[in-house]
């Protein structure tokens, strides 16, 4: 059952329907670097995708998203066939690992948004992919992440003696055309060595009177502190370019909840 919701893209898509504060951000970091060419790492089901490649349409532009999951990928192709022409001249999607993956090519900017990079479970596959994404950016560019920052709170708690993992509702949504209803509960305990917290999802889909579709998704992600992501960026050769919180502009403080990193290749 780990990851199920990666094998379940329209849940996945009903998961974060309303969220667009990450696709307003990266649609203006393409107007502001003006890049010519971007690959996006873990593009997932598009979501960032089509915007993204959608900006400065009398620009040159060209958009290469690179997906692990078939499933998510098929989702991310549906979307830009759906898209408009100007989209489908200038995205193309392949089935690729992030840690692993080579275009040949080099780009003006790397992208790997949604909190991806917690998918990196051990240092050398972080290394791996700091270092991939450096190899793919020409001098000058840029190699862009964001994610979520620790919640403390919750680790204290999967951290006392007994340890309590408490189930908390997070998510709550309703597609309006198809009534459909997906509520997330989760679950959550910590690692606090390996800096690991182990999620499990509780996903409840409901419509009309159809008998409700519960699953389990199990997720492991790495946890990231600031000083770690400056010191991944520095140890992989890029500088800092920019630090960034919640999406806008402005700098970290101790109540950011996302945060972004722009390294640029020296």
């Amino acid at each position: 059952m780990t990851d199920t919701i990666y094998r379940r893209p329209e849940d996945y898509e009903l998961e974060h329907q309303g969220e667009t504060a990450d696709v307003s951000f990266y649609c203006q970091l393409i107007d502001r670097f003006a890049p010519r060419t971007v690959l996006e790492l873990a593009c997932g089901s598009g979501r960032l995708t089509t915007p993204m490649a959608s900006r400065r349409p009398d620009a040159h532009l060209a958009l290469l998203g690179v997906e692990l999951s078939g499933e998510m990928l098929a989702l991310a192709r549906t979307r830009v066939e759906e898209s408009s022409d100007l989209v489908k001249r200038r995205v193309t999607l392949e089935q690729a690992d992030m840690r692993t993956f080579s275009s040949g090519q080099a780009f003006d900017l790397v992208v790997l948004g949604c909190s991806s990079i917690t998918h990196l479970l051990s240092l050398d596959d972080r290394l791996q992919v700091w270092r991939n994404a450096h190899a793919q950016l020409a001098p000058g560019g840029r190699f862009v992440i964001d994610v979520t920052m620790p919640d403390l709170r919750t680790f204290a708690s999967s951290l006392e003696t007994p340890p309590r993992a408490l189930l908390e509702i997070d998510t709550d949504r309703e597609d309006p055309e198809t009534k459909e209803r997906l509520i997330r509960s989760k679950s959550t305990t910590y690692d606090n060595f390996h800096q690991r917290a182990k999620v499990t999802f509780l996903y409840d889909k409901f419509k009309e009177d159809r008998p409700v579709d519960r699953y389990v998704s199990d997720f492991e992600s790495h946890v990231y502190y600031p000083a770690e992501l400056q010191l991944l960026f520095l140890h992989t050769g890029f500088e800092i370019e920019l630090v960034w919180a919640d999406f806008s502009t402005r700098p970290p403080d101790r109540r950011t909840r996302d945060i972004v990193f722009v390294g640029k290749r020296r």
